[in-house]
């Protein structure tokens, strides 16, 4: 009889031991199949990297290109003060601030210095900061690019794995089963001005398919909560815009801008003070199911989804205007700038 060799091992991946070269080709490998790039370079084997190990490229709307910096640090702990480091080494001798800041680690981060890391790369003008930690990197590399686990770690893959061509079919199959169960026939205008009115529920309650709280309140503590309600927007490329809620911001004359805190009042007529919907954006990539019938606790559609960036189920998230009654305008990411710089 035939039995199935088991596997080395289950236990947690050890990043550390891998050389720091090599902790750098993992990250390029997992960031090849994290998007569509139309470029990515890998600067750090060369050396003379000015703080930049991988250089990523992605298209973005009205062909407008997304820069990605990325660094790839082997940190057996990483402190607050430790990822604001990073931060500094990265954005040391570029020119301007990228749109996304990777940081991938090989270790656990802490809540706190987790958030100490977004609000410090924000304020250097960051738009999108984004933190691979071990566990976020363990689970890409289970559930997404189990391929890599032999090559790496000597794990060995199990069989039936996903080929990417199939992965590329389960997404388009799941994309077609969410538009078929989510929106219903509206005409243009209604699409046009008020494009939430074409789904058929109005919220959707999003589950971390590592979960277990639900249908308690998660008082973990640990990043965000394992499932929460969201009101639908609009879809757009790659997968759903949801409204995670609402967000001052101010503007100038040349129309930069900066989110602020609900009570902020503008100190002179320089700064405009205007409301937005905060969006967070999730990709279909990222979306394991989809329930549409619901439970007793929630009638509506149920989303099981991949924390995979950041933590979190969004790719990125968008400002959008709230003004009279037409389609929200998109605040342009490239004229966001630091607070500190609009009221210098």
């Amino acid at each position: 009889m035939n039995t199935a060799e088991p596997t080395r091992t289950t236990n947690p991946l050890h990043f550390n031991d891998l050389d720091p070269s090599r902790f750098e080709d993992l990250c390029l490998d997992l960031l090849h199949g994290h998007r569509d790039w139309s470029d990515i370079r890998h600067y750090g084997r060369a050396g003379s990297d000015g703080g930049i190990d991988i250089l990523a490229i992605e298209p973005g709307e009205l062909n407008r290109e997304r820069h990605w910096f990325v660094q790839c640090r082997r940190y057996k702990k990483a402190s607050a003060a430790t990822l604001k480091t990073a931060v500094d080494d990265v954005l040391a001798e570029a020119q301007d601030p990228p749109d996304v800041l990777l940081i991938a680690v090989a270790c656990d981060v802490s809540r706190t210095a987790h958030q100490e890391f977004e609000r410090y790369s924000k304020s250097k003008g960051v738009s999108r900061p984004l933190l691979w930690t071990r566990s976020v990197l363990e689970a890409k590399l289970y559930i997404d690019r189990r391929d890599l686990l032999a090559k790496y770690f000597d794990v060995s893959d199990s069989p039936g794995t996903p080929s990417p061509a199939d992965r590329v079919k389960q997404k388009l199959g799941l994309k077609e089963r969410l538009i078929d169960g989510l929106i219903r026939p509206v005409n243009y205008e209604i699409t046009r001005t008020r494009p939430f009115e074409r789904f058929k529920s109005s919220s959707a309650i999003i589950h971390s398919i590592a979960d277990t709280s639900y249908p308690d309140a998660d008082i973990s503590g640990d990043g965000i909560s394992g499932w929460f309600r969201l009101e639908f927007f609009d879809l757009y490329h790659n997968g759903i815009e949801f409204i995670t809620g609402i967000q001052y911001v101010v503007m100038t004359s040349d129309d930069s801008w900066a989110p602020v805190e609900y009570d902020y009042e503008p100190p002179s007529t320089a700064l405009v003070k205007l409301k937005t919907w905060h969006i967070g954006c999730i990709p279909y990539r990222n979306i394991v199911e989809i329930d549409l019938l619901g439970d007793e606790f929630y009638p509506v559609p149920h989303l099981y989804c991949q924390f995979a960036d950041g933590s979190e189920p969004y790719e990125e998230f968008r400002y959008r205007l709230l003004a009279n009654d037409s389609y929200p305008f998109q605040l342009p990411p490239e004229t966001r700038r630091p607070f500190e710089q609009l009221v210098a």
